[in-house]
């Protein structure tokens, strides 16, 4: 056998092994990546996480390549220990869960939206402003442009035919058709969402929605650790036995701390939202909404991939340069439920509220609001997108 064809299966050997699939997204060559893998010791993605500019260099990789390899991999292991200590947060208790209000299926909201959703303030309007300021933040608008032209250059690129699903694919992620929902008012069709009107409501979303959004998670932190640290308190724990032994009403039982800045917070958002709803907003929110759904839907379609020449659909998003995560869809139902639970803390009553605010704290630590833009300091607060802190 030839030195060449060796060559050749060895790198067709390789081929799924990670740290080399890693390394080539950077047009490492072979001898390079050999390198890295026998003289360093990586075996693994984890063993990259490790490594420094210095240590890459000295096996052969050119500077700039290496500083940037090495700040692509940081940021991405810090992602994923988020991500993981996500995954990993405390599962509600199903009795406080009980609490929390359900989130509708996607058929149930789209079905609500078009009988009558845009015709009045509902859940389903609340829902769809959630889901376009997540869309919105995650860059999801931008995915259909950017993979269309992706296609086009793959197809231009391997000088084939292309297959008939791609101009079916291509209208589908392009194409901004609003009839369905819209139906139900007269006069109205998709003419309506202009470029202008679209841009206007995003800005209304992200100066007036999201900090709404960080401000109540600020608040219900604040007083989850307000409530946890009297819990662990001596003098509190020891007033409580006092107060017990001396007949008190609430027996072995600590006061629950004050429940009003939630309440405001509460109050806030939902005054937030109200403002992104002005106007003519019910109408958009629900077109961008639908829209955000459908691109959604069609990025699961399994043929994607191949068509902008890619192996799933976590590197084509990667190739295309957009920031949509695999834990999209889990992200928007978390989120969604959230914001449901803030805004309707007016239903729970007085004996469940402290279960309720629990619960919803629990929930809202399952989300990585880093991905959000919204960050928690060590030290009290929660920034709002624009990085100041809030409260």
């Amino acid at each position: 056998m030839s030195e060449t064809k060796k060559t050749i299966e060895k790198v067709e050997e390789v081929k799924e092994n990670p740290v080399v699939a890693k390394l080539k997204e950077y047009g490492i060559n072979v001898e390079t990546i050999k390198n890295i893998e026998e003289k360093l010791g990586v075996e693994t993605l984890e063993d990259l996480y490790v490594l420094e500019v210095e240590d890459l260099t000295g096996v052969g990789l050119k500077l700039a390549k290496a500083r940037r390899l090495v700040s692509d991999l940081k940021k991405e292991q810090k992602a994923t220990v988020m991500s993981e200590a996500t995954t990993k947060a405390a599962a509600i208790p199903p009795a406080l869960e009980m609490l929390l209000p359900s989130v509708p299926t996607d058929e149930s909201w789209l079905t609500a939206l078009k009988t009558g959703g845009i015709l009045k303030v509902d859940d389903s309007s609340y829902i769809a402003a959630i889901r376009a300021a997540l869309a919105d933040r995650a860059g999801l608008y931008n995915v259909p442009e950017a993979l269309a032209k992706a296609m086009e250059k793959y197809a231009d690129e391997t000088e084939e035919q292309v297959d008939p699903t791609f101009y079916a694919l291509r209208k589908s992620l392009t194409r901004r058709a609003y009839g369905d929902i819209f139906a139900a008012i007269d006069g109205l069709d998709g003419s309506f969402i202009t470029e202008g009107r679209r841009s206007e409501f995003l800005g209304r979303i992200r100066t007036t929605l999201w900090p709404a959004i960080a401000e109540s998670y600020q608040a219900l932190d604040a007083w989850y650790e307000t409530r946890r640290s009297n819990l662990l308190d001596p003098s509190m724990l020891s007033a409580s036995i006092v107060g017990a032994l001396n007949g008190s009403s609430a027996v072995g039982m600590l006061p629950p701390p004050d429940t009003s800045p939630l309440h405001d917070a509460a109050d806030t958002l939902v005054n937030s939202i109200n403002r992104v709803f002005r106007g003519t907003g019910v109408q958009i929110v629900a077109a961008m909404a639908y829209e955000a759904n459908n691109i959604r839907n069609t990025l699961e379609d399994p043929r994607l991939p191949s068509m902008v020449g890619v192996k799933n659909r976590e590197l084509m998003l990667k190739k295309i340069g957009a920031s949509v995560s695999s834990n999209y869809v889990r992200l928007e139902q978390n989120l969604v439920k959230y914001v449901l639970g803030f805004v309707k803390h007016d239903t729970i009553t007085s004996d469940a509220e402290v279960d309720y605010f629990v619960a919803l704290w629990q929930l809202g630590s399952q989300i990585n609001w880093s991905e959000l833009g919204v960050t928690k300091p060590e030290r009290g607060g929660v920034k709002s997108l624009t990085g100041k802190n809030i409260l």
